[in-house]
């Protein structure tokens, strides 16, 4: 069995028009609209936005399931996933550049599935944020944030959805007149259903997860808004190869709980949170003769504050973090050292930062912030940094709305792994010797233009450019687990990149069809200061091109929606030969990420059959189909074993997911 073979097995398991108007007043515009209802999607400017998490039901769903992480992944910012990629890449970044929170609190391993859902059950929350820029945020690229819910139900309500593949609810409960209890979860009875679907070159898996939510919202006076938010959930994934006699498991979890009071003194606001967060995984492999396992995890405790007045906002954020990279414990005749790689590390980082924006007239705004950083590494070796941040936007009168937008950010925390794709199987890393903290340059200009006779239409583009510093990318393999003594260092790829391109979307934002046409070019690159890999390369998870159509379509009692995807596929090594050594195959690849997987297109449809459906209540039946065209999309290539003369190739591999139906039902009350 080749070392892709093997790394692919354990993956499945893990797996404007404007005249003479305040610019503030055109920052943030509806891009799809419901029918006299709040929008589905809010630009805040360039091409982010805010998502109204009760709408996204609209749009194709994965087995009855709406997802607000899946959504996103629909808006050209977004890289579209494959079925084995839990990544959220953004506009060229990594993974782990990109924030993903809870109301601003980290969230780690936010996908289960191999990323078909996130952990975000969306009636918990209110809305999502996401943005192309982090901001001040210790993180490299966007930022994703589920907001929490701010107001107090006059009753009991709820909302709750059962399908083929899962069963999910929320209810939100009066305490009093002043606070609220809003409770969720979320059970998977996957193989129950489609056990016959979850299948990787005609091999069973077992899978499922929990997840649950629990939210007190407390409103004492007009002046104070207090949340303590937990959350936690569960995977487990079983795999056994037959044909290469391979046994695999994997078992991960998430937590978090936190603690938000906001309070405003007139026009001063003061927002502070303590949190803990989490997230760790136990995982293992046997072939014959050999086996091993990859316990590792990362946990952060923190206190951010911030204040805002007049334009002026001001903050602070400490964390201290512990992690225990992939710590691999293996035994068998290939491995008679069973040593662990690394011990537990541990670091703390603080940053202060300020800024200040102005609306200058003449249809200008400038904003400019300066952050100052220091982290102490598990070596307790100390690094400073500067992170300036400056955006200046122009509205151009009946011409729409142009944005500039640069600064650099800095980041200590690294994710990686065997599949550089967000899965669970990847580990975090803190900056010290083996690598120093990240840093990034970013550029961006943005346009925004609504058309139309009653601005029905809106244009959205934006340009990018990001000079990476201090990257990693992980070249080792589960082979070398078992069979070598092994080592974190010598399994890492340094050096730094660039990432640019460009992200275009027209929508269609009123009426009973809506929806948009989205196009996106990009470019994701790597040098590595290594001789054995000389040049530049594309990272594991570029795209050079994709097409996204979505559009949904209301008739009353009816909503149907659609999701069409063409893209390039991603980067990775093709061996130039293989041979059999004993009871393994040895595989000699050739230039790092040089050859690409075939194109990915896929469409996905759906139906809400609403059979009462008003303010307060509604319910109905979801029909949705994933992959309703029937291709069967490479999600990688692996070495095969010919059973009639024994012999092997190297051919691509997909899940066989073909015409995946689901039917659901859901109840608002």
């Amino acid at each position: 069995m080749s070392r892709r073979a093997l790394i692919a097995s354990l993956l499945l398991l893990t797996g404007v028009t404007a005249g003479a108007q305040d610019v503030k007043d055109t920052l943030k515009r509806a891009i799809v609209t419901g029918r006299g209802q709040r929008p589905m999607l809010e630009t805040l400017g360039g091409v982010s936005g805010k998502v109204n998490v009760e709408k996204i039901r609209a749009v194709p769903s994965f087995l009855g399931n709406a997802d607000p992480l899946r959504f996103v992944r629909l808006l050209p910012i977004v890289q579209v996933n494959t079925e084995s990629d839990g990544g959220l890449y953004m506009q060229g970044s990594e993974y782990s550049h990109t924030l993903l929170s809870i109301q601003e609190v980290p969230v780690y391993g936010a996908s289960h599935l191999l990323g078909f859902f996130s952990v975000f059950n969306p009636t918990h929350y209110q809305s999502m944020d996401y943005n192309t820029s982090a901001g001040q945020s210790t993180r490299l690229g966007g930022s994703i944030v589920m907001i929490l819910k701010d107001k107090i139900p006059n009753r009991a309500q709820g909302e709750f959805s059962a399908g083929l593949l899962s069963f999910q609810g929320t209810l939100d409960i009066p305490v009093g007149k002043k606070s609220a209890l809003i409770l969720s979860g979320r059970k998977s009875y996957i193989n129950l259903l489609y056990g016959s679907y979850l299948k990787y070159d005609d091999e069973p898996l077992t899978y499922g997860f929990f997840d649950s939510n629990i939210t007190w919202l407390w409103k004492p006076d007009a002046k104070n808004r207090i949340w303590i938010d937990l959350f936690g959930g569960k995977d487990d994934g079983a795999f056994n190869y037959t044909k290469v006699s391979s046994d695999m498991g994997a078992s991960w979890y998430n937590a978090l709980g936190s603690v938000h009071w906001y309070h405003f003194f007139g026009a001063v606001t003061l927002k502070q949170t303590l949190y803990g967060t989490m997230n760790g995984l136990k995982a293992h492999i046997a072939i014959p003769n050999a086996s091993g396992s990859m316990p590792s995890y990362i946990r952060s405790y923190g206190y951010r504050a911030t204040a805002t007045l007049e334009g002026w906002e001001t903050g602070v954020d400490l964390a201290y973090h512990k992690a225990l990279p992939q710590n691999p414990e293996a035994e068998g005749h290939y491995n008679t050292t069973n040593t662990s790689a690394e011990s537990v590390q541990d670091g703390f980082e603080a940053k202060i930062h300020a800024g200040y924006s102005k609306f200058l007239g003449y249809y200008t705004e400038l904003k400019a912030g300066l952050g100052g950083s220091w982290y102490l590494s598990p070596e307790r070796e100390s690094f400073w940094g500067i992170t300036p941040q400056a955006e200046a936007a122009f509205i151009i009168p009946r011409g729409g709305k142009l944005s500039l937008r640069t600064g650099i950010s800095r980041q200590v925390l690294f994710q990686t792994g065997f599949t550089n794709t967000g899965l669970p199987i990847e580990f975090w890393i803190l900056a010290g010797k083996l690598s120093k903290p990240q840093w990034a340059v970013n550029y961006a200009l943005s346009y925004n233009l609504d058309f139309g006779i009653k601005n029905e239409w809106a244009l959205s583009a934006e340009t990018y450019y990001k000079q990476l510093h201090n990257q990693l990318e992980y070249s080792g393999t589960i082979m070398e687990i078992l069979n070598s003594r092994y080592s974190i260092e010598n399994s890492l790829l340094k050096g730094d990149g660039r990432a640019y391109g460009v992200n275009m979307m027209i929508q269609k934002n009123a009426g009973s069809l809506t929806g948009w046409v989205s196009y996106s070019f990009g470019r994701s690159l790597r040098n590595f200061d290594n001789p054995l890999y000389p040049g530049t390369y594309p990272s594991n998870h570029e795209r050079l091109h994709e097409l996204k159509i979505i559009g949904t379509y209301d008739i009353g009692k009816f909503d149907f929606g659609g999701c069409f995807f063409a893209c390039t596929g991603t980067p990775y090594t093709r061996p130039d030969s293989f041979y059999m050594l004993g009871d393994r195959v040895i595989c000699n690849y050739g230039e790092h990420n040089a050859a690409r997987l075939p194109a990915y297109i896929r469409l996905d449809i759906s139906v809400n059959w609403y059979f009462h459906k008003d303010a307060r209540r509604r319910n109905g039946l979801n029909f949705s189909m994933y992959n309703a065209l029937g291709r069967r999309n490479a999600v990688g290539y692996g070495v095969h074993l010919n059973e009639e003369d024994f012999s092997y190739n190297f051919l691509p591999t997909s899940y066989g997911v073909r015409f995946l139906p689901s039917l659901a039902y859901f109840h608002k009350f």
